[in-house]
């Protein structure tokens, strides 16, 4: 019995040793997203690549925490950050319109807007879903969850992501992230 119970707490701990190392992993729920996202891309120095499924902004509403965040990528691009923004280009929902139903693509403002400021942004390929939501910033900083960069998400949702600083988690998320084709 002694050497069953030291196998499976070896066995446990040895999983443990193979996962990746980290120096901080601070949930983000709900209304805890925008500020560390936001706080976090107004200090990158070096390096931004966000893959969002839906940034739905709304130029009437230029005040708004999805705007802002968008807002910080063009800043972040303009003070010399490397920045690469990647879309899902599927996104199309039924709006009711006064002519019946009407497809309305959710980040085609957002796009338009990050483009015109030279921004490098980008949709996936039609042939995927691209349904992730994760920021990658200078390498360390990696920012993923449930969260849009919507009003809902934003303000109104039950949200749940996650800020973790390591070097090998962000590797091996802009490793896997890079390969997404882009048009």
């Amino acid at each position: 019995m002694k050497f069953f119970i030291l196998l499976v707490v070896c066995v446990f701990y040895s999983s443990c040793a193979f996962g990746l190392p980290a120096d901080d992993v601070v949930p983000l729920i709900d209304g805890e997203y925008y500020p560390q996202a936001h706080q976090s891309l107004i200090t990158a120095k070096k390096s931004v690549f966000c893959i969002m499924y839906i940034a739905d902004i709304d130029p009437k509403y230029n005040h708004g925490y999805e705007y802002n965040l968008v807002n910080d990528l063009i800043n972040a691009h303009r003070r010399g950050v490397v920045v690469t923004v990647i879309f899902d280009q599927n996104i199309t929902f039924w709006k009711k319109g006064k002519k019946g139903k009407e497809i309305e693509s959710k980040s085609r403002k957002a796009y338009e807007l990050l483009k015109k400021n030279g921004v490098p942004v980008y949709y996936d390929s039609k042939d995927c879903v691209t349904h992730s939501k994760v920021l990658v910033i200078d390498g360390y900083i990696t920012i993923l969850g449930s969260t849009n960069w919507t009003y809902s998400a934003l303000k109104k949702n039950h949200e749940a992501s996650v800020l973790i600083k390591s070097h090998r988690v962000a590797e091996a998320f802009l490793e896997k992230l890079k390969m997404i084709p882009k048009y």
